[in-house]
């Protein structure tokens, strides 16, 4: 069992990176560590997503949480960020115990939680299930444009 942050967030971005390779994806990490978002990836019809990739692992009740914000410590004490719409297009979550990717919209309507097991009161009306998330569902107002090179000879 995995306990140190770092370690979580470096495998998730590896396995981030490995579900979207195998999905037919291009991923593209930033060159800054500084940006919103962990990675983006050139879709097939290359428009462009950015992802912030997150390591959650199964509750108990068979969930994950979904979680809007960063942390992190310094000689200045514990720092809070929430994220904005406008940071990045996905969250992309991985968890380990179904060794799964779920690609979440960040949206105001984004789940806080999503569910991989069936819940013990049977209850399906409202349910965000795990399945309904395996795959970027839409285009990213970016794309990549592609312009041919003049050449001189």
């Amino acid at each position: 069992m995995l306990h140190h942050t770092k370690v979580k967030a470096d495998l998730g971005l590896a396995k981030v990176i490995a579900d979207l390779a195998a999905k037919g994806f291009t991923p593209c990490i930033p060159l800054s560590e500084h940006q919103p978002y962990d990675l983006v990836a050139v879709l097939d019809d290359t428009s462009v997503v950015k992802l912030q990739v997150k390591y959650a692992s199964l509750k108990r009740n068979g969930t994950i949480d979904v979680k809007f914000r960063t942390s992190w410590a310094d000689k200045n004490g514990t720092h809070i960020k929430h994220y904005k719409v406008e940071d990045f297009d996905y969250y992309a979550i991985y968890c380990p115990e179904k060794e799964k990717v779920l690609y979440i919209p960040n949206a105001p309507h984004c789940p806080k939680a999503i569910r991989f097991e069936k819940p013990s009161n049977n209850q399906d009306k409202l349910v965000k299930w795990a399945r309904d998330y395996l795959v970027i569902k839409r285009e990213s107002s970016e794309t990549i444009r592609r312009t041919p090179v003049m050449v001189k000879t």
